[in-house]
Formats: structure tokens, C-alpha cells, sequence
């Protein structure tokens, strides 16, 4: 299993409407991408301001295949008014799980 996660920081006051956003749209879009597995908004609990989308995916080639679809690009500019600083995306693979059978399916 691979994972995406953007990490970002709103503007004072922003979150409520990005997880609005987040809710309404983004989750809703990756429902037909292939491979998705889930679809998550973190937000700190210390830091009220900072938040991390994450997405999990079956292979590294759905992962790829949506980061060339152009949609994260899409996405990303719908929250740009929101954002204080620019996001940042890193993705991994799961090397280890407390779940084993999530290692053995993939």
C-alpha cells in the first residue's frame, strides 16, 4: 500500500471552510479513482492551523497514475486562498502495518 500526504497551513480562521471544501469536494472526487483506499483530513490539535490530507492506494501505479491525472494539481489551487504557506507532498509505502494482512494483500 502506498500514501500521499500533503501537509499545510491555513490562514488564520481558514480550516472551517477548508474541511467544508475538503467534505464537499475533495473526498466525493477520489471515490472513482482506481486503487484509492481511503481519503483523510488530520488536523492538529496543538497547532489549530496545521492540517494533513492523506490518501492511501493499492499500488504505486494507481498512486501514479493519479498524480499524473492532474487532479491533485486541480485540488490544490481550490484551497489556494486558504493556504498560508505552500503545501508539501511526500508519498510512502508501508513497510509495516499492525494490520499484516494489509502487507500480504499488496
Amino acid at each position: 500500500m502506498y500514501v500521499r500526504m500533503t501537509f499545510f497551513k491555513v490562514k488564520p480562521g481558514k480550516m472551517d471552510e477548508l474541511r467544508n471544501l475538503y467534505v464537499n469536494e475533495v473526498i466525493p472526487a477520489h471515490k472513482n479513482n482506481k486503487g484509492i483506499r481511503f481519503v483523510h483530513l488530520l488536523e492538529g490539535l496543538d497547532t489549530k492551523d496545521e492540517g494533513i490530507s492523506v490518501t492511501a492506494w493499492d499500488t504505486r501505479g494507481d498512486l501514479e497514475t493519479y498524480e499524473k491525472s492532474g487532479e491533485y494539481q486541480k485540488a490544490v489551487a481550490r484551497f489556494k486562498e486558504m493556504f498560508a504557506d505552500e503545501p508539501v507532498l511526500k508519498s510512502y509505502e508501508v513497510t509495516a502495518s499492525s494490520e499484516p494482512l494489509i502487507l500480504r494483500i499488496f
